[in-house]
């Protein structure tokens, strides 16, 4: 009974691992002549899909500009630092896209989009290729030139570019893994970095649901990168120098960017997990935080600078108010005193004259 049981299990996760289920095709997915052709055979028809590109690019850099605004005006609300600020941004905006795009993919109806006002006529396939490549477009931007990292740039520039193109020219059901597990693998890093950022609100907790998510994404980045695009996405032959390029410098650009270069590199560091889902400081940032730095110690430095002043004046406020409550008894009881003696004067002057007329 247990081996029925356990040899049962064994076969429902070997078929759970297995991309063939996700195939109803045959594993030949890159026919070379279907790269060399035109799809659409409508000159027209890419040129629509083109400046559909164009705009969704405008429109993801619109909004996020909004939406980077919103949210950094309510984390400066929260009182979080500004580093973690923007790393929070950048987690949920991937994340947000990432969830609408597994979302979308895997529950993609048939029927073509029309928009007549504009002459469009797509399918919902190529519009999700075209929302792919318009948010990976702007993803390369952002990371080139605002963030400067040229590796994480140019990978998204040569997924965008090639590796969509080549979806865009045949989709099949291995299109849709692909990018589920692609987006699966954004997600699960970009939520351990959320939780990094939230520390003091998640605490120990946090951290540790962080490195479990962290080892799960090591998985997926194995499953993905080693077995899923070399065995399934290369193409048999090299007869197309074009497509084996484009392929070979998105796929080492991605082994560059990867998370298991940074893992063996600070492997026995206390800030291992850190140091492998946060890019390294740059100059400027460096900078910023030696100037905030001597700031924060000059501020300490005065305050320790003013309060032994502030101690010796409360000191001699308080002396002073004691001696001069020590003068006004001194002088209450002066008072007191030559009271008492004019009137012990009168008080003789008073017995002397009755005594006088006495005698009178």
């Amino acid at each position: 009974m247990f081996q029925d049981v356990t040899s049962t299990f064994a076969i429902k996760l070997y078929s759970l691992m297995d991309i063939v289920n996700f195939l109803p095709y045959p594993l030949n997915i890159w026919d070379k002549r279907i790269i060399t052709e035109d799809f659409t055979g409508n000159n027209n028809r890419s040129k629509n899909v083109d400046i559909l590109l164009g705009y969704f690019i405008l429109l993801w850099a619109a909004l996020y500009l909004v939406y980077e605004k919103c949210l950094n005006s309510l984390l400066r609300r929260m009182r979080i630092p500004l580093t973690q600020r923007y790393r929070i941004i950048e987690a949920i905006w991937n994340c947000g896209f990432c969830f609408g795009s597994i979302c979308y993919v895997m529950s993609m109806p048939n029927e073509n989009l029309n928009f007549s006002s504009h002459g469009f006529n797509i399918t919902h396939k190529e519009l999700a290729i075209v929302l792919h490549k318009s948010f990976f477009f702007h993803r390369a931007g952002v990371a080139i030139i605002c963030h400067s990292t040229w590796i994480r740039g140019l990978a998204n520039l040569l997924f965008a570019s090639f590796i969509l193109n080549m979806l865009y020219q045949k989709w099949c059901v291995i299109e849709n893994a692909f990018l589920f597990y692609r987006a699966l693998d954004i997600i699960l890093i970009d939520i351990c970095r959320i939780l990094l950022c939230t520390t003091q609100v998640s605490g120990k907790a946090g951290k540790v649901f962080a490195k479990i998510l962290f080892s799960f994404h090591c998985l997926n980045w194995v499953y993905l990168y080693v077995f899923f695009v070399p065995k399934l996405m290369w193409p048999e032959k090299v007869n197309h120098m074009k497509v084996d390029l484009a392929l070979w410098l998105w796929f080492v650009a991605e082994c560059l960017d990867s998370i298991w270069l940074r893992l063996c590199g600070c492997g026995k560091t206390a800030h291992w997990l850190e140091i492998c889902l946060f890019p390294p400081p740059s100059q400027e940032a460096i900078e910023l935080a030696n100037i905030q730095r001597r700031h924060i110690n000059s501020l300490k430095k005065s305050v320790n600078t003013k309060s032994p002043k502030k101690k010796e004046f409360w000191q001699a406020l308080l002396c002073a108010m004691v001696i001069k409550k020590k003068i006004n008894r001194i002088r209450n009881a002066k008072e007191t005193n030559s009271q008492c003696q004019s009137n012990l004067e009168l008080i003789s002057d008073a017995n002397d004259t009755e005594i006088v007329e006495e005698i009178h």
